[in-house]
């Protein structure tokens, strides 16, 4: 009754036809049946454990083959993302690319929506690389506009929110971190809006003064232990920003005050770099007096045709600046005296190596009598003194709109001998469409009267010949050459002396005399549409010295230019398409 095939654990009973019977007769077992039934099922109860654990292994299989497949899935798409073109850069990438396009974040009102918002408004991925970067978010122009309806202004200035531009000036603070900070307050008009307004801004940023680097503001703080850098700018009268004292500044180093008397309350023994506009020239020993240390000294110096050699308001000192440049700005009068003969009579500067003269536009035309004056006064003399006294090694000389001859320039450049670095630019004179018609010649002569690069200064830097031996060498240490010039140019002198320099470009120095290799020139041509002046020859010699390796900057005012990391011209310069 009881007999089976050998398949039987694995065909259904139901189906069986020694076993369906039973099943119908509903009677219960014999003894004999009943050991026959058990025997059966000890028999399926070890298929079903066999059966289970190779369940197990094959789980086991299927889970190892399922991780396997996944890392095959991984390794192509790495081998794909790898063979594209164009991939997706990583998070570190995209903040670094962050970083050099936001410069600074401008709040002006509550409408406001600065450079890191509007990058971290694109998609949710941007954002949150923005908000993991701090340092998109802690460069601060704030502009404080008063709405007030008695005060004139040439700007639209309506009311607006001011918790808005609070609230948002607190957001960037909060993503900024410890990111140092960089701050520009600016101010305009009175009135108690702005003032309020003023003081909540200052009173936010004050409780991160301790994160302040660079501060370029009309109120001063106390605790600013990172300020490295400090511009003050003095707020106007009434602008109800009060200006406050820097009492603590340990790293503060440079210095720049505009307008703003040197009695002020500043680290001023520690400071290595000062740019300062002086209303009178006795300040001059006051600040120096003050900051031993200094090694870097920019000076905005009144001048005028007024020279008295007789009053000496400098006096004579000798200090350990390294770099010093000297800026004319006009003052009239029969009293005023020459800023920049003053300064050159009294200071003696033994470590200089960086000098810089410059001066505003050197000729103006006022007055119906079309009189032209002459704003300040070049003391060729007092200059020269001043650099034989200091017995220095000038590496960098600039001299940017001061009313030369060519003697006159040749004379300081003998007296350098180891200038690197050259930068020499002509006088500007005004514009031809802002005068009258009658006046327009005289500004023309005027142009070759500031002319002072000529063929006679460029042969000067020519390297002489072996056939020349009585010819004294000029710069010889001469690497960096800058011309900026009013009045038709000899290219061709000029090329010449060029290539005077750099008979080998692939020598630090001319094999035959020993002279430095001319590494970088730049020629700026700065005329006027109506005027006829061009170049005598077309500059593509120049661009060939471009591709032989020299770095050159070329600008002829009519959108010709190239800089020094650009290769070739821009493809629609027609010196481009005249070279190729």
């Amino acid at each position: 009754m009881f007999e089976t095939s050998t398949p039987w654990p694995f065909t259904p009973l139901c189906e069986n036809p020694h076993i369906v019977p039973l099943l119908r007769c509903g009677r219960p077992p014999s003894p004999l049946e009943y050991r026959k039934l058990q025997s059966l099922i000890s028999q399926l109860d070890s298929c079903i454990d066999h059966d289970q654990d190779h369940i197990w292994e094959l789980e086991s299989q299927v889970s190892f083959l399922l991780e396997r497949v996944a890392i095959l899935k991984k390794n192509k798409h790495i081998l794909r993302y790898l063979s594209a073109p164009i991939r997706k850069p990583p998070p570190e990438i995209m903040q670094q690319i962050f970083e050099f396009a936001v410069d600074i974040n401008e709040f002006k009102d509550d409408k406001s929506i600065s450079s890191a918002t509007r990058i971290s408004s694109v998609c949710a991925q941007w954002r949150s690389i923005a908000q993991a970067t701090p340092r998109i978010w802690s460069n601060f122009l704030v502009e404080v506009v008063a709405s007030d309806d008695d005060q004139p202004s040439n700007k639209s200035t309506v009311p607006f929110n001011s918790n808005g531009l609070i609230k948002s000036l607190e957001r960037h603070l909060q993503f900024s971190r410890d990111a140092d900070i960089y701050l520009d307050i600016r101010a305009a008009y009175s009135g108690p809006e702005s003032s309020l307004l003023s003081s909540r801004i200052l009173d936010l940023f004050a409780a991160h003064a301790l994160r302040w680097r660079s501060a370029k503001i009309k109120a001063a703080l106390r605790e600013t232990p990172r300020l490295k850098s400090l511009h003050i700018h003095p707020a106007p009268v009434n602008s109800g920003i009060p200006i406050e004292i820097f009492e603590s500044c340990p790293a503060l180093t440079e210095l720049s005050l505009i307008h703003y008397e040197p009695k002020a309350r500043m680290p001023w023994s520690q400071l290595t770099s000062l740019h300062f506009d002086v209303s009178h020239m006795t300040e001059i020993n006051t600040v120096l007096d003050l900051c031993p240390k200094l090694l870097s000294l920019s000076l905005v110096v009144p001048t005028s045709d007024a020279l008295d050699d007789s009053v000496s308001l400098v006096v004579p000192e000798t200090v350990s600046i390294r770099a010093l440049t000297i800026t004319s700005r006009s003052v009239f009068g029969y009293k005023a005296h020459s800023g920049v003969q003053q300064l050159c009579n009294g200071l003696t500067l033994p470590l200089l190596h960086s000098l810089t003269f410059a001066s505003p536009i050197c000729r103006e035309y006022c007055t119906p009598y079309e009189l032209r004056h002459e704003i300040g006064y070049w003391p060729q003399s007092a200059v020269e003194n001043m650099i034989v006294r200091s017995a220095c090694e000038i590496q960098t000389l600039c001299i940017e709109g001061i009313p030369l001859d060519t003697d006159e320039a040749l004379r300081l450049l003998r007296l350098n001998p180891h200038v690197v670095k050259l930068s020499l630019h002509e006088c500007a004179t005004m514009h031809p469409y802002e005068l009258t018609e009658r006046r327009y010649d005289k500004v023309f002569k005027d142009v070759h009267a500031n002319h002072f690069i000529t063929d006679d200064l460029i042969k000067a830097l020519c390297v002489p010949s072996s056939d020349d031996a009585d010819v004294t060498l000029l710069l010889p240490r001469l690497r960096h050459l800058e011309f900026e010039v009013n009045e038709s140019f000899p290219l061709v002198e000029y090329v010449r002396m060029i290539r005077s320099r750099r008979s080998d470009p692939s020598a630090a120095r001319v094999p035959e005399t020993g002279v430095d290799r001319l590494d970088a020139v730049s020629l700026t041509y700065r005329t006027h549409d109506s005027f006829d002046c061009h170049w005598s020859e077309n500059p593509e010699s120049l661009l060939k010295l471009k591709q032989e390796g020299l770095l050159v900057r070329y600008d002829d005012g009519y959108e010709e230019l190239y800089e020094y990391t650009d290769k070739y011209p821009r493809e629609d310069s027609w010196l481009r398409s005249r070279f190729h």
